[in-house]
């Protein structure tokens, strides 16, 4: 629309002075342009958005006064004046149209010298304004505005989050992959997520913030406000953006967890190569070719340095022969050591793959040792290391027989290596700061990128309120559509101009594209291969009109989010209602020792019974075997049920006292798909010499 005040049409330019808003002079020839059209409300980011125009008003008292009061221009040097004052402003158009906004004064133009003939300002739109002042900042530098959820990271937060109990449901931890290779695996494997081996850590959990607490952490940390009864609708608190602005770790100020206490380190020939082992002793790892250390972990003499108490996860690839020496079926068992300055051992891991791999070559060979050569990769975690320095020993036990040898790297290999590919108490009790975690992209996402993608993923309008200043409206494009007015611009036409009519569906286009962008993630670039189409992209074909041609494509800016199963959970495998598992050992029976603990799951609907009893082994002695058959009633799980394992009368003697035994009372969850876990643990070193098993039987399904 184009506005001339010699052509009857009356505007006043208001800006805010020292006595509130003040009518400023203008030349009163000037054709101001604006816009309210469906471009300036979704291109936030593109002019005009609003309306930015540059206009002269003229050097008359009341101006002049106004601009020495705001600017401080100095009278007989007007030429200096503060350059990056924005004052409040408005155009009013017969009261038809209020346009809030800002002025900025460009120039002052000098007439003989002497005085001011004219001030040159820029008008911008409230909206392009605020285009402006987020146009530079990115989601990582709201840091004033999201500061109020940065937490503990840990097991304790991140559960409660589950239950919408961290900040009422703004932060949530899903469980997602982000690159950490998690795998849900078969029971007898012990590097799954089902198992302690492969257990997830606090660090392979990323925090998720709900879009709305983003949507006004924006507002509120450039003084803006808006009103929007479309962010008030309940299903908003149910969509989150995960702050994933890194690899595979959160971003948190002590270490980088992408890269602390990772190394990689292999033989060179003639050193850690041809070493004969000796069983039962300690052989240190001398090898010296450091393939990877990132954080400076390992020094050059092999000395592995921690800061803080955490298990270690890593891969061990040994390439080693077995060589017999006479008759027998002695193999050897593996053992990762690790010793610190002193020479104390301080962590031994059984290296099970290696070692049932052992035995089952055994049974091969019909119980007879070969020589042979065997490469073999198993991963590994550690026992609990405190904060020091460390060394790395490999040592095997005899079984079966001492009639071998075994060499490590023989004929010169350097095929071994030691890999440490993850701390795993990395980032536990750190300070989970939201800002530094936000996504990022490649290179920083900006915060009018958000807007415009919040824009477009929700078809939402946003335009300046005419009356408040500072705030904006924000509503559905079809709202805004409906509450549209009609307005007489007839005295307006100038009639004696050439006028062009358009017919609105020579607009209309023959395709239209609606959708999220592609995102580089595993599963989205196998759903596009597979279906030849972007995950959550829609189309619509106009076949109608037979006037419409070109394509028209909306694309939010935001990356898709598909879920997919891990396989073994969910409805692939675990979550069978009736189902019943234990994850110690097969037969649902679990031996324990001295300070042990095992765990074991009932499914809703399963009929159970928990029984006890025990062997004692003492030199000399004749085992005692306690078997509960009889006398037990079945019980059966019910929906949100409290259950408690207790344990029946055992037979043993007094000496042996089971009131150091324990139960857990666990609440079963309101879903047929979830687990009720039950720990059994000895708290007490009284019964060292005691063997305990604990027998769960199914009365329905398979153990």
């Amino acid at each position: 629309m184009g506005v001339n005040s010699s052509k009857g049409f009356n505007f006043r330019l208001m800006a805010s002075g020292s006595n509130g808003f003040e009518q400023l002079d203008t030349f009163q020839d000037e054709n101001i342009l604006v816009s309210d059209n469906v471009t300036g409300l979704f291109d936030l980011g593109v002019l005009p958005s609003d309306f930015t125009r540059q206009i002269q008003i003229p050097g008359t008292k009341r101006n002049d006064a106004f601009f020495q009061h705001v600017y401080d221009i100095a009278v007989e040097n007007p030429y200096l004046f503060r350059t990056n004052v924005k004052v409040p402003a408005y155009f009013d158009f017969d009261g038809i149209y209020i346009s809030q906004g800002y002025l900025q004064l460009n120039q002052v133009n000098v007439y003989a010298n002497k005085f001011v003939e004219s001030y040159e300002i820029s008008i911008y739109g409230g909206l392009s304004s605020f285009g402006r002042d987020i146009n530079r900042y990115y989601l990582t530098d709201l840091t004033s505005s999201l500061s109020a959820y940065n937490h503990t990271a840990s097991y304790e937060n991140i559960s409660a989050s589950w239950g919408g109990n961290l900040f009422d449901g703004q932060i949530v931890y899903p469980l997602a992959e982000y690159g950490q290779k998690i795998i849900y695996s078969p029971e007898e494997n012990l590097f799954g997520i089902d198992a302690p081996d492969g257990a997830l850590a606090v660090q392979d959990y990323k925090p998720s913030i709900r879009l709305k607490t983003v949507w006004d952490a924006v507002f509120e940390e450039f003084g803006y406000t808006y009103s929007s009864s479309f962010f008030d609708q309940d299903w908003m608190d149910n969509v989150y953006m995960i702050c994933n602005n890194k690899l595979r770790y959160p971003v948190i100020d002590e270490y980088d967890l992408e890269s602390y206490g990772l190394f990689k380190i292999s033989p060179i020939s003639g050193s850690g190569t041809d070493v004969l082992m000796n069983a039962g002793n300690d052989l240190l790892l001398e090898w010296y070719n450091i393939q990877r250390n990132p954080a400076n972990s390992i020094e050059p003499d092999l000395t592995y340095n921690l800061d803080f108490p955490s298990r270690l996860r890593g891969n061990l690839n040994l390439d080693f022969e077995v060589s017999a020496s006479s008759a027998g079926g002695g193999i050897p068992q593996f053992y990762l050591d690790i010793q610190d300055v002193t020479g104390s051992v301080v962590s031994t891991t059984d290296l099970v793959n290696y070692n049932s791999y052992m035995g089952d070559v055994q049974i091969y060979n019909n119980g007879e040792t070969k020589t042979e050569k065997f490469e073999l990769l198993t991963e590994f975690n550690t026992e609990l290391l405190q904060s020091g320095s460390y060394k790395f020993y490999l040592r095997y036990e005899e079984l079966g027989g001492s009639n071998f040898t075994v060499t490590v790297n023989p004929g010169a290999s350097t095929k071994s290596y030691l890999q440490v590919t993850k701390v795993n108490q990395g980032g536990d009790n750190a300070i989970m700061e939201i800002a530094p975690n936000m996504p990022f992209g490649t290179s920083g996402i900006k915060l009018i990128d958000f807007i415009t993608a919040v824009q477009k993923k929700f078809n939402l309008v946003i335009y300046p309120n005419k009356t408040k200043q500072r705030e904006f409206i924000v509503e559905t494009f079809n709202n805004w559509y409906n509450a549209g007015e009609i307005k007489n611009f007839n005295r307006y036409i100038n009639l004696n101009d050439k006028i062009t009519v358009t017919p609105a569906n020579n607009l209309a286009v023959n395709e239209l594209q609606l959708g999220d962008k592609l995102d580089n993630d595993y599963i989205s670039q196998q759903f596009n291969k597979l279906n030849n189409r972007e995950y959550g992209k829609t189309y619509y074909i106009d076949t109608e009109n037979f006037f419409s041609q070109g394509q028209y494509k909306v694309e939010s800016g935001f990356a898709s989010t598909p879920i997919t199963y891990l396989a073994g959970t969910g409805v692939s495998g675990s979550a069978v209602q009736g189902g019943f598992g234990f994850s110690a050992q097969a037969q649902a029976v679990t031996e324990f020792t001295s300070t042990a603990s095992a765990r074991g799951y009932i499914k809703y609907g399963t009929e159970f019974i928990v029984d006890a009893f025990a062997q004692v082994f003492t030199p000399g002695a004749t085992s005692v075997d306690n078997d509960p058959n009889s006398g037990y009633t079945p019980r059966t799980i019910a929906e949100g049920q409290t259950i408690t394992f207790g344990f029946v009368g055992t037979g043993i003697s007094d000496e042996y006292d089971f009131s150091v035994i324990r139960d857990t009372v666990e609440t079963y969850l309101d879903s047929g798909t979830d687990d009720a876990t039950f720990n059994y643990v000895i708290t007490s070193t009284d019964v060292a010499a005691t063997t305990c098993y604990f027998v769960v039987r199914a009365r329905s399904g398979e153990l």
